[in-house]
């Protein structure tokens, strides 16, 4: 072959491979946002997915259990409706939070209306034993129970918090991005499937126990049970 063409097909070559090697790094430097956009939707999803077929099935059944030491302990006797108020009062607040982690993008409005719900699930825990305490056996299963239940409302904040941090930090006045208070629902959504099946789940398992018991103790008031099978040692020790 001639020198003169052979150099022209080099020299082409040459230039071609120029020519790609610039277009890549472009390509490159902008790929960053689309990766990390992915690995965003990539967290929500798996958060999502914790949250669906982990969290609210598990808590589901330790509901049921909590219903089991309460009947097991004779709430319907000792602190009657009062308390079983508090458990429906208290499904609600603990719901809250995971069904806006579920349904809601997330920024500093679901943050803080998730944090809002943690904190007042709280405080319905503190009043709950401080009126239980005195009326009513609590055993250490039923104590470990709550230990789990009381630590799912926060659980599920930090962790949101933590895949969304400039939200978390502009929600107390930190971080470089402005605090989105407006609520919207999550793209995609969940499947409307997946969603009936969790919540009749939940119904099953801890929904419908709770309204039960809370249909006992009302039958217990109304016939002047509540309250008779206090234990006296439960009254020396922290007052009636």
């Amino acid at each position: 072959m001639p020198t003169k063409p052979l150099f022209r097909i080099l020299l082409g070559a040459a230039a071609g491979l120029m020519l790609l090697r610039r277009k890549r790094r472009p390509s490159a430097g902008i790929s960053i946002y689309p990766a990390r956009k992915w690995s965003r939707e990539a967290s929500d999803e798996a958060t999502r997915r914790y949250l669906m077929y982990i969290v609210m099935p598990v808590w589901s059944i330790v509901g049921f259990l909590d219903w089991l030491w309460h009947r097991q302990t004779k709430i319907e006797t000792t602190s009657g409706m009062k308390e079983s108020g508090m458990h429906l009062l208290m499904m609600a607040e603990a719901g809250a939070p995971i069904l806006t982690g579920l349904s809601l993008e997330m920024n500093a409005g679901a943050l803080a209306l998730m944090g809002a719900g943690w904190l007042v699930h709280d405080l319905t825990v503190a009043w709950d034993v401080s009126y239980t305490s005195s009326r009513r056996p609590i055993y250490p299963r039923e104590q470990h129970t709550h230990g789990y239940m009381q630590t799912i409302p926060f659980d599920i904040v930090a962790v949101l918090a933590c895949l969304h941090p400039q939200q978390a930090l502009a929600l107390v006045g930190l971080g470089s991005e402005k605090a989105d208070f407006k609520l919207r629902l999550r793209k995609p959504p969940i499947p409307l499937k997946d969603f009936a099946m969790i919540v009749a789940c939940m119904g099953l398992m801890s929904g419908l126990p709770h309204l039960e018991e809370f249909w006992r103790c009302y039958r217990a008031q109304k016939t002047g049970r509540t309250g008779t099978e206090i234990p006296r040692c439960a009254q020396e020790l922290y007052g009636s």
